[in-house]
């Protein structure tokens, strides 16, 4: 993760408290994307190469995922930071770090069914990018995909703002 302002009001403290839990939001990701694509495989019946590999994955160069992470995590920010009474109704102190961790998490899988369920092509391009390590052009394209992806998803982020 790359700790960086995204919008007027981030809060640098819960950029390092994401930051911090940056390999199981990853794996999260993965695991979204990985249920996703097996779902529909059985639902076509159908097992190709790509199924094979994904099968066997063990690691991924997590920088492949990182925009799609990052631009999430900002999200998050974005609606804890804007939004205060987003997050009060669940426990009345929100901000020890485990908490935080756990609003962020859940705002995560929410986050991922929202746009897995708008995006139907994001959960193969998440994988593409994880099995296919650069410079293989496979992971070159599903990361130009998911990077204009979050253009779309995140337009309020300062990121993609020109000027």
């Amino acid at each position: 993760m790359i700790v960086s302002d995204y919008f007027h009001g981030d809060s640098i403290r819960i950029r390092w408290i994401q930051h911090d839990s940056y390999r199981e939001a990853l794996r999260i990701i993965i695991d979204f994307a990985d249920d996703k694509h097996r779902h529909a495989e059985r639902i076509v019946d159908v097992r190709t190469e790509f199924s094979d590999l994904r099968d066997e994955i063990r690691g991924f160069d997590h920088r492949t995922l990182q925009w799609l992470h990052d631009c999430m995590a900002a999200a998050f920010r974005m609606e804890y930071c804007l939004n205060a009474d987003f997050f009060t109704y669940k426990i009345s102190d929100p901000h020890t770090p485990e908490e935080t961790v756990t609003f962020w998490l859940e705002f995560l899988r929410k986050e991922l069914e929202r746009v897995f369920a708008e995006y139907l092509q994001l959960p193969r391009l998440i994988l593409t990018a994880a099995l296919y390590p650069n410079p293989d052009q496979k992971d070159k394209d599903a990361e130009d995909k998911i990077y204009k992806l979050t253009r779309l998803l995140y337009p309020e982020l300062k990121r993609f703002q020109l000027g």
